[in-house]
């Protein structure tokens, strides 16, 4: 059994359960959570966002069973500051400048 978890998503999951009942799946919809028998939920995933046309939305896989479907978000559009050279994200500029210095850049 797979877990599809929509993040708060109730229309997303009930259309993704009647996508998967269409394709033939047994799959039943808590929530903004989709259940479904083991199938290979990454493929069929991409090809729900791609029929559909969601590209702002994207699927982690966060074990073998559980997956997250939701809308990427970009961390700077929620205040935060990330370091270009590793990814490091802290909340301020100020903790930035900080950081930077740690690679040696100084501006």
């Amino acid at each position: 059994m797979k877990v599809i978890d929509c993040a708060f998503d109730g229309k997303i999951a009930q259309e993704l359960e009647n996508y998967l009942k269409e394709l033939g799946f047994s799959a039943k919809t808590e929530e903004s959570k989709v259940i479904v028998n083991d199938i290979d939920m990454e493929r069929i995933l991409g090809y729900f966002l791609k029929e559909t046309n969601r590209t702002e939305y994207s699927v982690r896989k966060v074990d073998s069973t559980n997956f997250i479907l939701a809308k990427e978000v970009m961390i700077e559009d929620l205040g935060f500051q990330r370091c270009e050279m590793c990814g490091y994200v802290v909340l301020t500029e100020e903790e930035l400048l900080v950081h930077r210095r740690t690679h040696g850049i100084a501006r």
